[in-house]
């Protein structure tokens, strides 16, 4: 028999077991109207529940623009969303917790949205919170073990093509001096707690917290199109940048039109390199002034995409 739920395991190990000569008859009819009253307990306890979390979500009886306010995406742009990151059409936890992949992604994407705690999504998903953090993590794992390599490693991302680092540049190129450049690298520093253990490796003495750091490139249309981390509070971004590969990374990127190599720009923290190009230092010229101030107003960009995560 084809088995769905824990009842009807049990219901298969009954036949088993009377198969087997270790139930009779009578001891399987009883014990099979036992299970079917508790079945029945459970469905009606859950149909309770249920009305008491109100209905679940259906996208249909709500307004695009009502979409894109609580999900960011209209209707159409989440189905699509959903498609072309392959979640499947029903996922499920490991306590037996059903869902779509549609309303996964959902919960994702409000709950990502600022602020928002799981018992603000009760009423909008009509499931319990422990069902919300479930589906939440659970997707969300889903989409981490799918995709991460696409942020991790420039030859794996697709959208690495010429046309596309061409018109990144050309973004950046036509309002700063540095021509070849296609993109922002920065590190963040997330406050934590204060751990258990290891504090002094996890505590970061120019903000004077415990914290974790991660190092992105940011691109001018805003995406994060590489991240590398956590590493821990103390360690300074040079050491994110080695243990990131990404000089090694840069190499493989194709040339510009006129044969250079593009490159990222990034504070004077970073060593000066032909892929990674920084301010000028020291006492400076009017015109290397000039160049830190145009290249300044532009990586702004990297500071508004740790603003928006």
């Amino acid at each position: 028999m084809e088995v769905e739920n824990e009842y009807d395991l049990a219901r298969a190990l009954l036949l088993l077991s009377h198969e087997e000569g270790d139930l009779d008859d009578e001891e399987l009819l009883l014990f099979w109207l036992a299970f079917e009253e508790e079945e029945q307990a459970h469905e009606q306890a859950e149909g309770r529940r249920q009305r008491a979390l109100g209905p679940r979500l259906d996208l249909r009886a709500l307004t695009d623009s009502t979409c894109v306010q609580l999900f960011r995406f209209g209707e159409a742009d989440l189905h699509r969303l959903c498609r072309l990151l392959l979640l499947p059409e029903t996922m499920e936890s490991r306590s037996h917790t059903k869902w779509t992949g549609i309303e996964g992604l959902c919960v994702v994407l409000r709950r990502l949205s600022y602020p928002c705690r799981l018992c603000d999504l009760v009423s909008l998903f009509g499931r319990s919170r422990s069902q919300l953090s479930e589906i939440f993590n659970t997707t969300l794992l889903f989409l981490h073990n799918s995709w991460k390599n696409h942020l991790v490693n420039f030859s794996q991302a697709r959208y690495f093509s010429d046309a596309r680092l061409a018109s990144y540049n050309a973004a950046i190129g036509g309002q700063c001096p540095l021509q070849r450049c296609f993109g922002f690298v920065d590190g963040t520093v997330r406050a934590m707690c204060r751990p258990t253990r290891n504090q002094r490796q996890f505590y970061n003495g120019h903000k004077r917290c415990h914290a974790l750091k991660w190092q992105s490139v940011v691109a001018p249309d805003g995406l994060i199109i590489h991240l590398h981390g956590p590493m821990e509070g103390r360690r300074h971004d040079c050491a994110l940048l080695n243990d990131s590969n990404l000089f090694q990374q840069l190499s493989t990127l194709p040339l510009t039109a006129g044969g250079e190599l593009y490159c990222l720009y990034g504070d004077l923290g970073y060593p000066l390199r032909p892929q990674l190009q920084v301010p000028y230092g020291g006492h400076l010229t009017p015109a290397q002034q000039q160049y830190n101030t145009a290249m300044s107003g532009e990586r702004i960009a990297v500071e508004w995409g740790y603003g928006k995560v």
